[in-house]
């Protein structure tokens, strides 16, 4: 690590400064987080801690739709993009492979496989390459009630073991998935909000009518006084 110390993010260094083992590699400084957990940020161009006013869309500051309101400016503290004795982690990336592989990094034919399959329908379809059929029994109404049961099928099931030794298979809830009860029930809650629409509009000329005969009255009532 003392060999790595005033490299900026950005910068690249070979895999024997690390170890042996990475003879030939090539790495590229990516960021990286002090002891006390502040990230790095590019172009603070010292090793020390600074106090920055950021907006939405800068490193070093997550906005909150919520509580946060738009265009306002937070004070964060971050760390310089130099890396200094006080860095405990650097976020680095291969450019260049060595000759020996990494297993389940550089050598991908023994790469790890996801614990977790994607949840979203049209990921789903996408994996399986199943979106051309999906588009196709979209169109027809007796084909659209087993488009539910295509896609629930190729969701990723895994095996879990409680801690009585009972095993049962999991699987996620597909999200994103449009099946004739949900096209139902779309529909029907267009019916209400159309209903309600044309309520308040009945209602709104209906306020209008009297209040013109109201105050004709009074005009009328003013007249014959006179």
């Amino acid at each position: 690590m003392s060999l790595l110390i005033d490299r900026r993010i950005g910068n690249e260094f070979e895999g024997e400064i690390i170890s042996d083992l990475f003879e030939g590699y090539i790495f590229k400084i990516q960021g990286g987080m002090d002891k006390d957990g502040f990230g790095m940020k590019n172009g603070v161009l010292t090793q020390e801690r600074r106090r920055l006013l950021l907006k939405k869309g800068q490193s070093g500051y997550r906005f909150n739709k919520y509580t946060d309101r738009v265009g306002s400016r937070t004070r964060k503290t971050v760390r310089g993009c130099v890396v200094s004795p006080d860095i405990k982690m650097l976020n680095i990336k291969i450019t260049k492979i060595g000759k020996n592989p990494i297993a389940g990094l550089s050598n991908l034919d023994e790469s790890i496989p996801k614990r977790l399959a994607p949840k979203r329908a049209n990921k789903i379809l996408k994996e399986f390459g199943l979106l051309e059929i999906y588009n196709k029994k979209k169109q027809t109404s007796e084909e659209r009630k087993t488009l539910r049961y295509m896609i629930t099928k190729f969701a990723n099931k895994r095996e879990v073991t409680t801690g009585n030794g009972k095993v049962y298979t999991k699987r996620p809830k597909v999200q994103r998935l449009i099946t004739p009860i949900r096209l139902r029930r779309k529909s029907v809650l267009k019916k209400i909000k159309e209903a309600n629409v044309k309520y308040t509009s009945e209602q709104k000329k209906s306020y209008e009518e009297s209040y013109k005969k109201l105050k004709n009255r009074k005009v009328k009532g003013k007249t014959t006084k006179k």
